[in-house]
């Protein structure tokens, strides 16, 4: 299939592209480096044997079982771990107020992308449903229902203010038609946090010289923190490593 200026196919994949585009923004956090900031960097790494992505049973519903998909409570690539959010501890670097623009979320494939994002406290989020299907999005605070709305195939975005969530929050994001898909919202006091992808790299630019505790949190395997100094204009590196915990110890 060829792909000509004005077909179908080219308009989908702009929109690919500007999607694409949009979730790494969301993903990020908004610090603006000065003259005399420096950075923290690094990445997460996984240790032990890597977790089997089991093969998610999509049966129920035929657009979503047309395309298969593993399961992604742990994903590692080449002893790098997804889906970790990096960031000064909340409290401990200068606050931001909330961008404008509101933090997104996809529904593609029957699931959601990506699984972890970070806002600002005050920062709107959206939920766009590009699936030939329908969805429905409830929003956790634990075990608090939030939000609980349909979202039809063709829908517009479902845009929700995050207001009322504090640093320090997580909202839990569920489809309750395809029980298989989870995503996390972690909301901070400032924009200094980084989501990892594939690699499990992370850079917080445009941090001000001076110490800081640094945590790393996934939404299966739970919380890491250091210690780092910062310097000026200089980048500190920090690492994370997670594995699997360990098996529980059989009755006697």
């Amino acid at each position: 299939m060829k792909i000509t200026p004005g077909s179908p196919v080219l308009a989908l994949t702009m929109r690919r592209w500007i999607l694409a585009a949009a979730l790494a923004c969301a993903a990020t956090g908004t610090a603006v480096a000065g003259p005399t900031a420096g950075s923290i960097t690094g990445a997460v790494s996984w240790t032990g044997p890597i977790p089997e992505a089991k093969p998610v049973d999509r049966s129920s519903d035929p657009v979503c079982a047309a395309t298969a998909r593993g399961a992604e409570a742990v994903v590692v690539t080449d002893g790098k771990l997804r889906d970790v959010l990096v960031r000064i501890k909340v409290g401990g670097a200068p606050a931001a107020a909330a961008p404008t623009t509101p933090a997104v979320i996809a529904q593609s494939e029957c699931m959601y992308a990506p699984r972890v994002v970070g806002v600002i406290a005050g920062q709107a989020l959206e939920i766009r449903n590009l699936d030939a299907t329908f969805h429905n999005v409830r929003g956790n605070a634990l075990t608090k229902v939030l939000w609980n709305l349909a979202q039809p195939k063709g829908a517009a975005p479902i845009v929700r203010d995050l207001a009322g969530r504090a640093p320090g929050d997580v909202v839990s994001l569920h489809c309750d038609v395809h029980p298989w898909m989870a995503a996390w919202v972690v909301v901070s006091d400032h924009g200094y946090f980084a989501v990892t992808g594939a690699d499990g790299a992370f850079t917080l630019p445009g941090v001000p010289p001076g110490s800081y505790t640094v945590e790393a949190w996934h939404p299966t395997l739970g919380l890491k923190t250091a210690k780092v100094k910062v310097k000026k204009g200089k980048p500190t590196k920090v690492r994370f490593t997670f594995a699997a915990p360990p098996a529980a110890a059989p009755a006697p």
